[in-house]
């Protein structure tokens, strides 16, 4: 096997393993067992676990879309399209539990640890996009269009609904819903952009309609 592929193949088994168990809790061992492979083979082509597991989080955080991403979402944020940023940053989030259950598994296990190296790579994978919207969502708050609030507590709340989706379906098997994601994007979207609670009907309608049911009545 070249050593390209054995790469691969160690970063995919170290991938597996982090993902069950953590960084404090996988070995070296048990991940060169997973790849079937002796353990002196990992660390021909990795100094350490640490230097492993930088390597599965630099594969998996480079999906090669990225660019992609934030073009859309840049394209959005100039024609002020508040639902269609809310769709793609939500799309966004479910696509990475559906495409790669694994890494978020691992991120979740870096912040549980407190694991340092993988929550600081997560910050960086998603700072500079992170603060463009921090910074839109202040302009649009300027203009009138959202409500007043920290930038920061509405960004998290935007992705909150995915997130908890994502891992209560992907990470803790609960049914999915039958929906395909760019639809259950629009509605979380439109749920959080406008809320759940209904808006009552006006006074002055109201205060009509009874008129009316009177005035039907009385004739009668």
């Amino acid at each position: 096997m070249s050593a390209p592929d054995r790469q691969q193949q160690l970063l995919e088994a170290a991938l597996n393993v982090f993902s069950r168990k953590g960084f404090k809790g996988a070995t070296t061992r048990e991940i060169a067992a997973a790849a079937g492979v002796t353990e002196a083979i990992i660390f021909q082509h990795f100094p350490s676990k640490e230097a492993l597991y930088s390597a599965v989080l630099e594969l998996h955080f480079d999906t090669g879309d990225e660019d992609s991403w934030r073009e859309q979402v840049e394209a959005c944020m100039e024609r002020s399209d508040d639902e269609g940023l809310a769709v793609v940053f939500i799309r966004r989030i479910l696509e990475a539990y559906v495409n790669d259950t694994a890494l978020q598994r691992v991120i979740l296990f870096a912040a549980l640890e407190g694991h340092g190296q993988g929550l600081a790579r997560m910050k960086e994978q998603y700072a500079a996009t992170f603060e463009k919207l921090v910074a839109y969502i202040r302009r649009r708050q300027r203009e009138g269009a959202l409500v007043e609030g920290d930038p920061h507590t509405l960004l998290i709340a935007l992705g909150a609904l995915a997130h908890q989706y994502g891992q209560i379906t992907r990470i803790m098997n609960a049914p999915t819903l039958d929906l395909p994601d760019e639809e259950l994007a629009r509605q979380f979207a439109r749920i959080l952009l406008g809320g759940i609670r209904k808006s009552p009907a006006p006074a002055g309608r109201k205060g009509r309609g009874v008129a009316k049911a009177g005035h039907r009545k009385a004739k009668s």
